[in-house]
This record gives structure tokens, C-alpha cells and sequence, in this order.
């Protein structure tokens, strides 16, 4: 039978999750609120005005959170404060569709928040849930599939290009991140602070094995292009399913 901290454990990481799915749902239905306001002759203007606001209060927001985070790194702490973690994301969040409404339409912002809110709610569950490099796998590969989806899109080469080479530094960084791990007990030294990057043995030829894959996959989407590069995207998505099974099996 768990014990009573087990337990309480449990209920709060149960209790958080809960908190960003519902935060992530509320967000969504306002967002559209405002962008069907900008489509109203008579709401325009105001909803120009709500989003100037959204603008400078999400800003300033998402500053105060890096300026703890910096704060709390220089102590030698990381917590799981609602300034470092939730409301950070929220910040960032609202800031980015407040600024896509500007610099484009709401057409634009639809699309990329309705993939990203609910992708960083998941990604949360996934932190909640299960083992830390299952996390760091599906933060890396969400990154790298954002990517793999503007190369199979853009129809500059430029943007590609660039898409394509950032996926490949994300490919060597977490690479070097398990390795570095992996020889300080599964931790990063962070300031003073240590960050648990794994739960559990990674060997290099799995992280090499990975990682590698996935850059040969980058590699052959921007070469290719479109078609082709939607079918790599759906073979690393089939990576990540089977990946999800793996880890799911290991918490049974």
C-alpha cells in the first residue's frame, strides 16, 4: 500500500495537470473571443485595444518569470513555483498570439496556438507523468517536428534551410545533454543549481542511435522537400507513438 506522501504526491501532480488543461482550455476559448472581434465593425477597435493590453501585461509578465528563474538559479534552487513554470508559459503564450494578430491575422494565430497550447499541456502531463527522458525526447522532437513541418510547407529555401539547421543543433545539444547527464548521475549543473535531466540508465548508443536517426531524417526532408518531407514527419510522429509505448510499459 503507497504511503500518505505517495499518495499526496500523486493528488497534486493529478491537481496541476488538471490546472493546465483547464488553463489551456480558457485560453483558447478567449483568444477566439478576440479574434472574432477583430472580424465586428463595432468590436475592432476594442479588441485592437484589449490586445495592446494583452501585449505589455504579457511581456512584463514573462520578464518578472525569467527574472526568478534567474534569481532562484543563483540561490542553487529550482522549484516548481507558478511564476517559474505555469504562468511563465502563459505569459509567453499570450504574448505570442498577441503579437501574431499584429504582425498578421487571426487566421495565423489560430493555427499556430491551437497546436502549441494544447502541445505544451501535453508536454506537461508528460512531465507529471512519466520518466524525464521520455520529457526531453518529446520536448526535443516536438521542436524538431514544428521544423519538419516548415520544410514541408515554406516554399522559401532560406526558411528551410534555417528550419533545417536549428533541427540539427537541437539533435547535437540533447545528444551532448544525455551524455553530460548520464556521467552526473542522470543531473545538470545549472549555477547552483541541478536540474534531473534522467530517471534511469540511458546508454550513448541509445541516445546516439536516436538522435542520429532523427538528424538523418532532417537531413533527407530538406533535400527532398515537399511531398516526402510529410511522410518523415509522420515517420518521426510513429517514433514518438512507439516511444510513448515503451515508456508507458515501463511505469506498469
Amino acid at each position: 500500500m503507497k504511503n500518505n506522501r505517495d499518495t499526496s504526491r500523486e493528488d497534486y501532480m493529478s491537481n496541476r495537470v488538471m490546472a493546465v488543461f483547464t488553463a489551456a482550455i480558457v485560453m483558447l476559448l478567449g483568444l477566439t473571443y478576440l479574434w472574432n472581434a477583430y472580424d465586428v465593425g463595432r468590436t475592432f477597435f476594442a479588441a485592437q485595444r484589449i490586445n495592446n493590453i494583452l501585449i505589455w501585461v504579457s511581456a512584463a509578465g514573462l520578464i518578472a518569470c525569467i527574472v526568478w528563474l534567474s534569481a532562484d538559479l543563483k540561490r542553487g534552487r529550482l522549484r516548481n513555483t507558478i511564476l517559474n513554470g505555469a504562468m511563465g508559459s502563459l505569459f509567453f503564450l499570450v504574448l505570442l498570439g498577441s503579437l501574431l494578430l499584429v504582425r498578421y491575422n487571426y487566421m495565423v494565430a489560430r493555427r499556430v496556438l491551437y497546436i502549441i497550447i494544447p502541445g505544451i499541456a501535453i508536454l506537461h502531463l508528460i512531465y507529471c507523468s512519466y520518466q524525464r527522458e521520455f520529457f526531453v525526447l518529446c520536448l526535443t522532437h516536438s521542436a524538431i517536428l514544428f521544423g519538419l513541418w516548415i520544410m514541408a510547407r515554406t516554399a522559401s529555401d532560406k526558411l528551410a534551410l534555417l528550419a533545417a539547421i536549428v533541427c540539427l543543433i537541437i539533435c547535437a545539444a540533447a545528444v551532448l545533454v544525455f551524455l553530460a547527464a548520464s556521467r552526473a548521475g542522470g543531473t545538470l549543473q545549472l549555477g547552483r543549481a541541478r536540474l534531473r535531466v534522467l530517471d534511469s540508465d540511458v546508454s550513448r548508443t541509445a541516445a546516439f542511435a536516436v538522435y542520429g536517426v532523427t538528424a538523418l531524417a532532417v537531413v533527407a526532408a530538406y533535400i527532398l522537400g515537399a511531398p516526402l518531407a510529410y511522410y518523415i514527419l509522420y515517420a518521426m510522429v510513429a517514433l514518438l507513438v512507439m516511444a510513448a509505448v515503451f515508456f508507458t510499459v515501463k511505469l506498469i
